[in-house]
């Protein structure tokens, strides 16, 4: 059981990472569009920590979902668990697309 779930994990966070090098990788060289590192780089040490303390509370909350999932039997139930991981993964997706968009925009009007 434990080795399913240290798989479902490490695949789950190499499907996210793999994503999130796929869009750095399609920015342009030049300037616009820094790479996370970069904008975490000269993001504040006290905002650096909010944020990581954020991602840390998601990462722990999908582990939660993930290990919930596994040990429910009964299969709607289990369906359940499966919508919430879901939806917590969208609002994840919308809120880190928002941000992404608000830097991008913000970048637009400094040119």
């Amino acid at each position: 059981m434990k080795t399913t779930l240290k798989i479902l994990t490490l695949s789950t966070l190499l499907a996210f990472g793999s994503v999130s090098h796929a869009e750095q990788a399609q920015k342009p060289a030049m300037g616009e569009g820094m790479g996370m590192e970069h904008e975490m780089g000269g993001m504040d040490p006290a905002k650096m920590a909010e944020h990581l303390k954020e991602k840390q509370e998601q990462m722990l909350m999908m582990h939660d979902l993930s290990n919930k999932i596994l040990a429910e039997k009964d299969p709607q139930k289990q369906q359940a668990l499966k919508d919430q991981q879901l939806e917590l993964m969208k609002a994840h997706h919308m809120k880190m697309m928002s941000m992404h968009h608000g830097k991008h925009m913000e970048h637009k009007k400094m040119q």
